[in-house]
């Protein structure tokens, strides 16, 4: 064969060779620019949040608590002015079609600060989830759907964070020639800080190939997307190992305040954009199949007189007077109400009920329950005494103070991990007590409705479904 020939088509090999490796072994920067042709489609119209659903920890489809989610001066603001706390109200806001080939682009910018009891790890922290299940097959108290995650995070001159990572709730990619096991890789952006306006566009193929390019620069490379791995809700009914070829679009809020001020799409023409949402049927509350452990679901109650028995005033603090309740719960038949009635002294500032029964809640990571407050913006306390190892009462007391806004009286599930509980150290009676929480060896829960920097005055809240669970988180 001719030398003039075969050398071209020697060098022509090489090349192919080192495209295909670069294409695939996604663990090296490949310079990926974004496709000229089509047309952008802006899908945040700059004035409301039209063609977006709202989804919220704890809360239904569609119900956007304190205005969270808001749109102000054309700007889609992830917006936290009226929480007093984050109370664990992680937020998605979903795009309504369902899409597999595409270019996403989003122009965002970190400013304010993350709110006092969001997890650490949220500080400048919020993301753009691609290949998402839908909102509505979510459970209600899931924090992060299943999805493939942009991680947006923001530098300050203390703390410098690398942008546009990707974080895999329930899912894993291919990368660096394995599918990943660590929740969260990162890329190879600079740093951005807060008030600085970032382009990032989010080149998405089908179930074949993933982007992440920031100013033309191609900083992250994944391929191969598929359900498993970390925190993927027990009984997902889409199997591990299943191809994510296509999903929704849902921006983040984890938080820390964030405006995004440009999202728009292209299509790529490659056959499989879905134009139609397509509704996953799910659970769409607390009893959706997974496994949990009841403390109390008042449903077992006869009657009201039944239910003092086991719940009853420890003869300290405001009055409490307590009641199954028919019409306002979480699910069931009865739901638990509190008529509370608080005072200015120390020994009233709060109203007290409580029940002793053995819980073995082990297994678990967390506790759950259902909440409808009364709009006073009353703090509430649940308690756990846990029993000492031949199972005595030594007043190991472990609780959680939630705290509500003023004027939102919104029905509510809520996760509290093991993790957040804090031991009261002045509790205890016994030298055998250590910093370490046993689920196991519940034996008595209580709930306070009122704090000390409360004022004193009375109202109703009700409890509902109070079961041990493993959370996602």
């Amino acid at each position: 064969m001719n030398r003039n020939f075969i050398e071209p088509l020697i060098l022509l090999f090489f090349f192919s060779i080192q495209i295909s490796f670069s294409q695939t072994n996604a663990g090296i920067k490949v310079k990926q620019p974004v496709q000229k042709e089509g047309k952008w489609i802006p899908i945040f119209n700059g004035k409301n949040l039209d063609g977006w659903t709202p989804k919220v920890t704890g809360y239904k489809v569609g119900e956007n608590p304190l205005d969270g989610f808001r749109v102000e001066n054309g700007i889609l603001k992830v917006d936290y002015s009226k929480f007093v706390r984050f109370n664990g109200r992680f937020g998605h806001l979903f795009y309504k079609d369902k899409l597999s080939s595409y270019i996403l682009r989003v122009e965002y910018r970190f400013h304010g600060e993350l709110l006092p009891d969001a997890p650490g790890y949220c500080y400048r922290n919020s993301g753009v989830m691609i290949h998402s299940q839908s909102a509505e097959s979510q459970d209600i108290l899931q924090n992060w759907p299943v999805s493939l995650e942009a991680q947006l995070l923001g530098s300050t001159p203390k703390l410098k964070q690398l942008t546009a990572n990707i974080c895999t709730p329930g899912t894993t990619v291919f990368y660096n020639g394995a599918f990943t096991e660590e929740h969260c890789i990162s890329s190879t952006s600079k740093n951005y800080y807060d008030g600085e306006w970032v382009t990032l566009d989010i080149i998405v193929h089908g179930g074949k190939s993933v982007y992440h390019v920031i100013d033309g620069d191609t900083v992250l490379a994944y391929t191969k997307p598929q359900i498993g791995g970390m925190l993927l809700p027990e009984n997902y009914p889409v199997p591990s190992g299943t191809s994510l070829e296509d999903g929704y679009i849902a921006l983040q809020a984890e938080g820390t305040p964030i405006d995004f001020r440009k999202v728009e799409l292209k299509i790529l023409n490659e056959n499989n954009h879905v134009t139609t949402p397509i509704k996953q049927a799910g659970p769409t509350n607390i009893t959706s199949a997974k496994t949990t452990k009841v403390v109390d679901s008042f449903d077992s109650y006869a009657n009201t007189e039944e239910l003092l028995k086991a719940w009853y005033h420890p003869g300290h603090g405001g009055q409490m007077i307590c009641s199954l309740e028919p019409k306002i719960k979480g699910a069931g038949k009865y739901g638990l109400k509190c008529a509370y009635v608080t005072g200015k002294s120390d020994d009233l500032f709060y109203s007290p009920v409580c029940r002793i029964a053995k819980c073995d809640l082990s297994g678990c990571n967390g506790v759950q329950f259902w909440l409808k407050p009364d709009g006073s913006g009353r703090e509430f306390t649940i308690e756990f005494n846990i029993a000492d190892k031949e199972g005595k009462n030594i007043h190991d007391l472990w609780n959680y103070k939630y705290i509500p806004e003023k004027g939102d009286a919104m029905a509510r599930w809520v996760n509290i991990p093991f993790s957040s509980l804090v031991r009261n150290t002045k509790s205890s009676d016994s030298p055998d007590v250590k910093m370490v929480f046993k689920p196991e060896a519940i034996i008595e829960t209580a709930i306070y409705i009122g704090g000390k920097n409360d004022a004193p005055g009375k109202g109703v809240y009700y409890f509902d479904e109070i079961v041990g669970a493993k959370i996602q988180y």
